[in-house]
């Protein structure tokens, strides 16, 4: 009998632009899986994925400011928080794969893009 050759089915390919349209939070990114032909979210920061999309960044009203002794700082006056860049605290000021600069208090659950 002649070998049968299998037929392999083309693998969906992933749509041209993610769903999210850049609105994913800070540290968040949008990958393709071809096993199940699907886009999942993985939160690099914290290296967790999901299926379900995080909820869609929201510019907050951040401004970066600078004191009477030339200390940067950061401050949202909705959230009534303010931070020295230079204190070693509690915040990071981290790159995501987009190249894009963002500050991240993991104590606090709280990210945020510069400059938007």
């Amino acid at each position: 009998l002649p070998q049968q050759q299998q037929q392999q089915q083309p693998q969906p390919e992933p749509e041209l632009e993610p769903q999210r349209n850049g609105s994913l939070p800070p540290g968040w990114k949008e990958v393709w899986d071809a096993d199940t032909a699907s886009w999942y979210y993985a939160d690099l920061e914290a290296q967790t994925t999901a299926w379900e999309p995080p909820p869609a960044h929201k510019r907050g009203d951040w401004s970066r400011l600078t004191d009477a002794h030339d200390q940067v700082y950061w401050s949202s006056e909705s959230l009534g928080l303010s931070f020295f860049e230079r204190s070693g605290d509690e915040w990071r000021r981290l790159l995501d794969e987009d190249g894009r600069h963002y500050w991240s208090c993991p104590q606090r659950g709280l990210r945020f893009f510069e400059g938007g």
